[in-house]
This record gives structure tokens, C-alpha cells and sequence, in this order.
């Protein structure tokens, strides 16, 4: 039985921002869309599967930075730590892709 229950605390709104991402310590980065967020988490795509737990250093790449200022646009954080909840296989069909729900750690 699948549970459909909505956990999301935060209302999320919808972007398409380019991102970069590390394992939390790690030199390594990839990249990935970001495409939705709110103020305590967000959803990305990306072509690496991710473990779920895992702390994640999130980036807004540089060119995202300047459409994120523009006006009518909600302020993201450009950079930002989180605990990955899921990572899911999209769809078959082109290359590997994956969906990937964060939740950010909140600053102290």
C-alpha cells in the first residue's frame, strides 16, 4: 500500500535553477535543476542517484544567481546544507535521471 500523505511543512515554489551538489565533505560536484523550493527544503533532478541521509552541499550556480535578483522572484539561499528524505528513478526513456527531495538544515 502506498502512502500518498503530503509531509511537506512548507508551501514549495516552483524554479528551474542550476545547481551544483557534493556529498557534505566531499571534492566532487555535480550537477543537477533545481525545480522546486520552499523555505525548509526543495526537489532537484539530477543524473547521480543519491543516498537517502546523506548531507548534501547544495549551490546555486552562478548564472542562477542573477535570475534569482530579479525582481518578482522569492528569495533562495545560494548555498545551503540538507539531508537528502528520497532519491527515485524518473521515468525510462533517455538518459538516467533522478528525482531528489531535501530537507535543509536549519542554520543555528
Amino acid at each position: 500500500m502506498s502512502d500518498s500523505t503530503e509531509k511537506r511543512c512548507d508551501l514549495r515554489n516552483p524554479c528551474d535553477f542550476l545547481i551544483e551538489w557534493a556529498y557534505f565533505n566531499k571534492p566532487e560536484t555535480y550537477g543537477a535543476r533545481l525545480l522546486n523550493v520552499s523555505g525548509s527544503g526543495g526537489y532537484f533532478e539530477c543524473a547521480t542517484p543519491i543516498i537517502p541521509g546523506a548531507t548534501l552541499l547544495i549551490r546555486l550556480h552562478s548564472s542562477t544567481m542573477v535570475e534569482a535578483a530579479e525582481p518578482g522572484h522569492l528569495h533562495f539561499r545560494t548555498t545551503g546544507l540538507g539531508e537528502v528524505k528520497w532519491c527515485r528513478e524518473l521515468a525510462a526513456g533517455g538518459p538516467p535521471r533522478f528525482g531528489v527531495g531535501i530537507r535543509y538544515h536549519l542554520p543555528v
